[in-house]
């Protein structure tokens, strides 16, 4: 019985944390933040230049002015038309769903030679948003989207709400060993 419970909060844990850790198409390789655009693959780095010299590659720490670079890392999409929009998640199934009363950010499409797609923005109030790069041929023939939700100035709940499960389920396993170590022998004895 107590192996069972053990083995269903380890699915439960694993399942919660792969999901808080969800971010659509960004991800974390090798030290890299890497977001998947069709079969090609684009770096993805933050700043908050006025907060921090750390960068990020998935939540923004803070709300305040922020810069995100995008470095395209195959030829396919140097030579692609790229847009990247921002838009506030308000529940929507679709991020183009209400797109011009959502859209919190937008940069038109256009190509980047160099690889690099880089955007200031100004996030004045901490909530969630929806990230959106599309990159198409000029004949479109070809159109690859890459689709990441993200976070401003929320970081730190969601932090502490990680800390406060595990607390919780380290409680939990030391007073299954307690009980089994002494509550149980002096039982038994």
């Amino acid at each position: 019985m107590k192996i069972r419970f053990l083995v269903a909060m380890t699915v439960a844990t694993v399942g919660w944390v792969a999901q808080a850790h969800a971010h659509g198409d960004v991800g974390s390789n090798q030290g890299q933040c890497l977001m998947k655009i069709g079969p090609d693959t684009m770096t993805f780095t933050g700043y908050q230049p006025l907060k921090s010299r750390e960068q990020f590659c998935d939540d923004i720490p803070d709300a305040g002015p922020t810069i995100i670079t995008l470095d395209a890392q195959q030829d396919e999409l140097r030579d692609m038309n790229l847009e990247m929009r921002v838009v506030k998640d308000v529940g929507q199934k679709d991020p183009s769903e209400n797109v011009e009363a959502n859209t919190e950010y937008y940069s038109a499409p256009k190509k980047y030679r160099t690889g690099t797609l880089t955007f200031e923005h100004n996030f004045p109030v901490q909530g969630k948003f929806i990230g959106v790069v599309t990159a198409k041929s000029d004949d479109g023939s070809k159109e690859y989207k890459a689709v990441f939700p993200f976070a401003v100035g929320l970081t730190q709940t969601k932090d502490i709400t990680i800390a406060v499960f595990f607390a919780g389920l380290a409680l939990v396993g030391f007073g299954l060993w307690y009980k089994k170590q002494f509550i149980d022998k002096k039982t038994a004895a």
